[in-house]
């Protein structure tokens, strides 16, 4: 704490204040210091990737349009831009289990999900999102950039399946042998 106040230039009676203040913010907020500083890290690291937030209805509006004249390009696109973000997030978080990278990730960035499950054992991968507002064009996109994002950590699809509102992916990669977890996200 010295370090920090010197470098700031603070008092280290105001620096707790602020820290104890930012700490009653986020109680009032309902969420945690911890889940703050996740939600500003992942957020950071959308801007960093190029995201942009932009409403969900002009979101819909523009990709049923496109969607409708050119569908292989658009599913391509987010293919690509799966592979591409899963390539940064492992060179970005290199000391960390790229499947928990995603799944902070996925948390904080899919606000119109209402749970995001992986379940993970021996190599194979599990993902499943659920939310009944999402559009069968949405769930083909984001089921194309969660195939791009695993293929870029090793994993291969063994099996897609995509409904309105509902995304499940069965994933493998025959080199990993893991004991097994379920990593949950609701949203």
């Amino acid at each position: 704490m010295s370090e920090i106040t010197a470098k700031e230039g603070k008092t280290l009676f105001a620096f707790t204040n602020e820290v104890f203040e930012r700490a009653i913010e986020a109680y009032r907020s309902h969420i945690s210091l911890a889940e703050s500083l996740e939600f500003y890290r992942v957020m950071k690291t959308g801007k960093s990737l190029g995201y942009v937030v932009i409403p969900s209805d002009i979101f819909e509006h523009t990709i049923k349009k496109l969607y409708a004249v050119d569908r292989g390009f658009l599913l391509e696109k987010w293919y690509e831009s799966g592979l591409w973000n899963g390539s940064y997030l492992s060179i970005k978080f290199h000391d960390q289990d790229p499947l928990e990278v995603v799944e902070r990730f996925m948390k904080a960035s899919l606000w119109n999900m209402d749970e995001f499950v992986m379940n993970q054992c021996r190599g194979k991968i599990e993902v499943k999102c659920f939310s009944p507002s999402l559009s069968l064009e949405f769930v083909e996109m984001l089921a194309k950039f969660l195939q791009g994002m695993f293929t870029s950590f090793g994993y291969s699809v063994k099996s897609n399946k995509c409904l309105r509102g509902i995304v499940i992916i069965e994933l493998e990669n025959a080199k990993e042998t893991q004991t097994p977890r379920t990593i949950e996200v609701v949203g």
